[in-house]
């Protein structure tokens, strides 16, 4: 394995990414669409899958969230590159981390050609003053992806296939900067507390092998989901990779999910997770979130690889049971949630479904 091109200081912007280069258009800025529309619609059910209409520009999103999310991925990229950028090392791999690059910045200077503009291999973006060369000696691609857009990618390249013939698909690299719960490699650093004292010692054991479980990187579609994602292998395994397969490059997939939270950050990554109190009706309505995904993925013609991009909202629980028409969305997706899904929430759900109970 080799980690990813994060060039630069161990603690420092990267290498090609260059801060206050241009200034901020304060009027494109007060112009962007707010992210409440997406609230309004009934999220599909998790395992539900949409094709964007031929010829609908729709991929990636860049409304109020934006700018906000854009400055915290630039501290993440300074201070924990390593952490959130990362990649299996080989050609093919190289070549769809460039393909992705050269994709995300033709999409964002084409739809918002004000917003987005490119002089040589500089690209800038008027939103934020950031400035990223996207030359061959500019910044990672992977990492100049991260800098341009607020969706997180992974590349999902094809490995192998069965004895079915069917081809299977692996996760090689990505800029993963919102996690939840989850890492592309295990970062777990905690100095080991010796055998002075057993029971510390076989905590942090079990806390590393967590770690190492929760660390998706070079593993398969179904090893990413097995355990964790309970209808995964019931219900979508052989779907998913079928229409990997069948993808076609010029149509865009998207689907969502969504749950209830109370931590209000983006990055949650396995090895940083934030402590939170047990979560209760109460504390959902007072300090709670809906923390969404909306999820495309588009495949590149050249490399064959699947581009999995994840836009994250925190969306607070008090505003969306404010608007009646957000909350009938929301209570209409809690009612429709699978069983599985149900499970998996590990009772965050069962407080969702009694919080809006006690509000009816």
């Amino acid at each position: 394995m080799e980690s990813a091109g994060c060039r630069g200081p161990v603690h420092g912007i990267p290498q090609g990414i260059q801060r206050d280069a241009v200034p901020v258009d304060v009027e494109q800025v007060r112009a962007l669409p707010g992210d409440h529309m997406q609230r309004l619609l009934p999220p599909p059910q998790t395992v539900l899958m949409n094709a964007y209409a031929a010829g609908d520009p729709s991929w990636l999103r860049i409304d109020s969230t934006y700018p906000e999310q854009i400055r915290q991925r630039l501290e993440l990229l300074e201070a924990r590159c390593t952490w959130v950028v990362d990649r299996l090392d080989s050609d093919t791999v190289s070549l769809a981390e460039a393909e992705l690059r050269d994709r995300v910045v033709q999409w964002l200077t084409t739809e918002h050609p004000r917003a987005f503009t490119r002089e040589g291999n500089r690209v800038a973006c008027h939103l934020t003053g950031v400035a990223v060369d996207v030359g061959p000696q500019g910044a990672h691609p992977m990492v100049a992806v991260a800098a341009l857009a607020t969706e997180d990618f992974l590349l999902m390249l094809p490995a192998e296939i069965d004895a079915l013939g069917q081809v299977g698909y692996r996760l090689m690299s990505g800029a993963l900067l919102f996690p939840n719960g989850w890492s592309l490699r295990s970062c777990f650093d905690r100095p080991d507390p010796g055998p002075e004292s057993p029971a510390l010692r076989a905590q942090w054991e079990r806390d590393r092998q967590l770690s190492r479980d929760r660390a998706r990187l070079g593993r398969s579609t179904r090893e990413i989901h097995e355990g964790v994602v309970p209808q995964y292998e019931a219900h979508l395994a052989t779907k998913v990779d079928r229409a990997f397969h069948a993808m076609r490059p010029e149509r865009v997939v998207w689907r969502r999910n969504w749950g209830p939270h109370l931590s209000p950050r983006l990055f949650r990554h396995a090895d940083a997770l934030d402590m939170v109190p047990p979560m209760t009706p109460e504390r959902l309505l007072e300090q709670g979130f809906i923390r969404s995904e909306h999820q495309t993925l588009v495949k590149l013609p050249r490399s064959g690889a699947i581009a999995f991009g994840l836009k994250t909202y925190l969306w607070p629980m008090r505003d969306m049971l404010a608007d009646p028409q957000v909350r009938g969305a929301l209570e209409a997706a809690a009612a429709g949630t699978w069983p599985e899904t149900r499970e998996y929430s590990q009772g965050r759900h069962e407080v969702l479904m009694a919080l809006l109970a006690t509000l009816a």
